[in-house]
């Protein structure tokens, strides 16, 4: 998965590297354990991890469409509109109204809310156990360093991000006429 030779930092130049010096590695590993406990405690539902994140942020922001989930979910609009449609066939989510006459916006149900309820208190039980070994300072500190990381690397690829605009134009200029 990670390839020494690639990785950020200079440490390619390192033959010393250590697997615990590399964040990316660290966070994957911290990551995994994570769903592996959470999949442990939706063990006796139907729920995945994504569900739970899916119905947070309908109740969040009522009206978001499938792309918008879908990007929450570390994907793109066709896994936003997977997890959605799972969810619609559960009673748990609705379409409806969207921004535009297009679009259709995501709704949670009442009973979206009460299953929403459940895997809230089984994921405070998997948050319990991935903070156990730090203080209430680690913890918030833990989330900070983390919202860095991921600013750092969504600046990053926001300044290397050709607009859609002339990605399209340069493929038109690209394609046989």
């Amino acid at each position: 998965m990670y390839r020494l030779d690639t990785i950020c930092g200079g440490l390619e130049r390192d033959r010393g590297v250590q697997l615990s010096e590399i964040i990316g590695y660290r966070l994957d590993m911290a990551r995994c354990a994570g769903l592996r406990c959470l999949h442990a405690l939706l063990a006796d539902t139907p729920f995945k991890p994504a569900d739970t994140t899916a119905l947070l942020l309908v109740r969040e922001r009522p009206g978001c469409d499938q792309t918008e989930l879908g990007h929450a979910l570390a994907g793109n609009r066709s896994v936003g509109m997977k997890v959605a449609t799972r969810l619609e066939a559960r009673g748990l989510l609705v379409r409806s109204g969207g921004r535009d006459r297009r679009s259709k916006g995501l709704y949670i149900t009442p009973e979206g809310e009460a299953v929403l309820a459940d895997l809230l208190a089984r994921h405070s039980e998997a948050e319990a156990l991935l903070a156990s070994a730090l203080s209430e300072a680690d913890r918030r500190l833990l989330l900070h360093l983390l919202g860095k990381v991921e600013r750092a690397v969504l600046e990053q690829e926001s300044a290397h991000a050709v607009p859609r605009d002339d990605a399209q134009r340069a493929a038109r200029e690209r394609a046989p006429a």
